[in-house]
């Protein structure tokens, strides 16, 4: 897995588009990009005197909000040896890194599946035609895939296909587009009717 450093992450690009997914809400989590924003300064320990300069919050608020956010694991303070008190962000980047490890999985994860189902999908034909593809039938699958066509979807339209007498991959490609129409074409009449049946609701039919 590629290597990584807790200052290589995006403090604030992670924390404003994941705080809501990591628990925070929206005061909380401007309090604590305005504590990282601070110690990133130099400020060794954040009183809520400081981030009241810094913010509309009331230094009331401020205790309130960091007392929910060392609650919830994101800040805490320590005494250094010299009996200094200092602030402690490295829960925040422990949970920042634990998010970036996440998504980093996730984002494998689908680029292995997205791997097999092309492997698959290129085995299907081949073993359906009975030879290597040519490069134009490896054009038109990849489009498929770009299309984000499913590997059910399209051992579906080859099934279809064997039970014909046209074996070629135009065809299939012919009826991979029938049939995504005919599921759009299913999906818009199930609206027309939902909305039908809630303007039939806004009659009042007994003083009609």
């Amino acid at each position: 897995m590629k290597e990584y450093q807790d200052e290589m992450l995006d403090v604030e690009k992670m924390l404003i588009l994941n705080y809501k997914k990591l628990g925070l809400n929206d005061d909380e989590v401007i309090l604590l990009l305005l504590t990282y924003t601070l110690y990133q300064t130099g400020n060794t320990f954040i009183n809520p005197s400081d981030l009241a300069l810094f913010s509309n919050f009331t230094v009331t608020k401020i205790d309130v909000l960091y007392t929910n956010l060392i609650a919830k694991g994101w800040i805490q303070t320590h005494i250094d040896e010299k009996g200094i008190v200092q602030t402690d962000l490295s829960l925040m980047h422990q949970k920042l890194n634990e998010l970036y490890v996440n998504e980093w999985q996730q984002r494998q994860k689908k680029e292995e599946k997205k791997e097999e189902t092309e492997k698959n999908v290129f085995t299907l034909f081949e073993n359906f035609f009975g030879r290597p593809l040519s490069p134009l039938e490896y054009d038109i699958i990849n489009g498929w895939l770009d299309k984000k066509y499913t590997y059910e979807e399209i051992q579906l339209a080859v099934n279809l296909c064997a039970q014909s007498a046209n074996h070629s991959i135009r065809y299939i490609d012919t009826i991979l587009f029938e049939e995504h129409k005919k599921k759009q074409l299913s999906e818009t009449e199930y609206q027309n009717q939902l909305q039908e049946t809630i303007e039939l609701s806004k009659i009042d039919w007994l003083n009609k």
